[in-house]
Order: C-alpha cells, then sequence, then structure tokens
C-alpha cells in the first residue's frame, strides 16, 4: 500500500477545502492509498512539519496557496529530501498552479492530477539561504501580495490585488541598482524586479514570458525602470501586457546567478510572502531541484 503525507492549509482561500477532505480521502483510499493528514496552524508550519516528519514519506500532497506549497517545498530542501510532490491549489491567486496546468475550478481533476500526474523535476530558486519556487519580487507591486489583507483576497480573489495596487501609484519607492546577470553588468534606477519560473503573477498571465520552461536551470527577469513621467507609466502598463516589451523602460533576461546591490534594503517577496530585506543579495538557480506532478501534456484523466 502506497503512503503519502497530505498537508492542507484551512485558511488558504475562502476556506473550502476544509468541506472537501472526506472526498479527497475517500479517493485516495480508492487508489490503495494510506494517507496521513495535517492541518497547518500558522504560516511557517508546514515548512517546519516537513522538517519534522517528512523524511518518512516519498510521497507528499499540499493543498492550500502558492504559499504554503512554497513552505513545504522549501521545507524538503532545506532536509535534502527528495519527494514526489502533488498541489491541489486552494489559494486565492494560485499562479504556479497555472503554470503546472493544475486547475484551482476543479477539485475533482486538481486530486486527480495530485497522484496521477505528469511528474517533472523542476527548477527552484535560491535568495541568500531562502528557496523560491517561482517568484522573487521586489517594488511598490510586489509588496501587494503579501500586504493585502487575507480577508481581501478571500472576498475579492484577484480584485483585491488591484484594489491594493492603486494605493501604491502616489509613492513609488525606487531603488538604484546594481545587477550582475551571469556577468552582464546592469546599472540604473528601478521601480520593480522579478526574478519568475511562471507565466503568471500577482493573478495576471502575459505580465512576462509566456514561454516557460520549468526545468532549463534559468529564471526569467524582469526590471522596470523608474518613469520620469506619466507617458513612461502609461507605456510600461501597456508593454506589461504586451508580448513585445519596450526595451528603454523593461529589461527581460534570462540566467541563473543574480547578484543585486542596492542603495537601500530591498523589501523581497518570496512567492507572495515576505522574504526578508537586504542591500545585497545574490539568486542561484537550482537545476531540477523538486519533483512535483502536474497537468502538463496530460489531457484526460
Amino acid at each position: 500500500m502506497k503512503k503519502i503525507l497530505f498537508l492542507y492549509n484551512p485558511k488558504s482561500g475562502k476556506g473550502s477545502i476544509k468541506e472537501k477532505i472526506s472526498d479527497i480521502l475517500e479517493y485516495y483510499s480508492s487508489k490503495n492509498i494510506l494517507t496521513t493528514v495535517y492541518a497547518t496552524q500558522d504560516v511557517g508550519d508546514g515548512r517546519e512539519k516537513i522538517q519534522e516528519i517528512g523524511k518518512d514519506y516519498d510521497f507528499i500532497v499540499v493543498s492550500g496557496g502558492d504559499g504554503t506549497l512554497d513552505e513545504i517545498i522549501s521545507g524538503a530542501l532545506k532536509s535534502d529530501l527528495n519527494p514526489t510532490i502533488g498541489y491541489i491549489p486552494t489559494g486565492s491567486t494560485n499562479d504556479f498552479a497555472t503554470t503546472l496546468e493544475i486547475p484551482s475550478d476543479n477539485l475533482q481533476r486538481a486530486v486527480f492530477l495530485s497522484i496521477e500526474g505528469n511528474t517533472e523535476s523542476i527548477d527552484i530558486g535560491k535568495l541568500d539561504d531562502k528557496y523560491f519556487v517561482y517568484v522573487a519580487a521586489f517594488g511598490s507591486f510586489a509588496d501587494i501580495s503579501y500586504e493585502t489583507d487575507q480577508g481581501m483576497k478571500n472576498i475579492f480573489g484577484h480584485a483585491a490585488y488591484i484594489l491594493e495596487g492603486l494605493k501604491t501609484l502616489t509613492n513609488l519607492v525606487t531603488y538604484n541598482l546594481d545587477i550582475d546577470i551571469d556577468g552582464e553588468i546592469i546599472k540604473d534606477e528601478f521601480i520593480l524586479g522579478m526574478i519568475t519560473n511562471t507565466v503568471s503573477v500577482g493573478g495576471f498571465k502575459g505580465i512576462i514570458s509566456k514561454e516557460v520552461e520549468l526545468s532549463d536551470g534559468k529564471f526569467e527577469i524582469t526590471l522596470i525602470k523608474k518613469p520620469k513621467n506619466i507617458m513612461d507609466f502609461n507605456k510600461i502598463i501597456t508593454s506589461l501586457g504586451s508580448d513585445n516589451k519596450d526595451d528603454e523602460l523593461i529589461i527581460t533576461r534570462k540566467g541563473t546567478n543574480i547578484k543585486i546591490s542596492s542603495d537601500k534594503k530591498i523589501k523581497w517577496t518570496l512567492d507572495g510572502e515576505y522574504g526578508g530585506s537586504e542591500k545585497n543579495s545574490e539568486i542561484q538557480i537550482v537545476n531540477k531541484a523538486i519533483k512535483i506532478n502536474t497537468g502538463i501534456n496530460i489531457k484526460n484523466n
């Protein structure tokens, strides 16, 4: 009999997962799976639990938002574990689930893919000593993911991010940066930076590359310069929604090793959660660091 550890965040999204636990466990039992269940109690609890008991399981299923997934994967990597991860997205945004082609609006399909999906070995980012799954970001708009109240996320969904974002427009924080991307040096004043391995950020598709290779050893890098006037700002907004980014205002690259030095502390967001503040940071991409079941190339149950 196959054994799995099932960790779920009962507060994620609107908490609807709590009403579906019995159905999920019944499905796993029908597949001759013995399931150990744990409901995370607070931020960071999932990471601690994986470090405590993860060694006893070769297969771990996570249900929650991208932040919960981050906790489980980073906990496994910090403990030198190499389980196969299944993911049932139940958060308010579920950016990485979109990239993995796991539906957040079809629980039955997501549960099926959690154990029957196509197993991919994917790259993971590391910011100094912290792991992140799909995005490390800084700047005014990057703050939105963790500063938006969970209650607003539950009630308004993606609109909550937009409402919070409107507050930042009149008070853009800028950073004078020296950036080294695999030996290429870039110096300028920026309002936003993202190192990503996803097709969706903050629930919005298309603001970064639509074609993402999850295991090529490189993450996409998007840097937005400080707008000099309202026309520049409008260009940035328009460019982010198009396939052709404005090279004068938006710098895009791919990279494996990124070093960033700033004139003041950078407040980082890692997978939608607060990731600390530093003046100098190094981001490294760990190639094929974790195995995760996806809906990629799987069309039917």
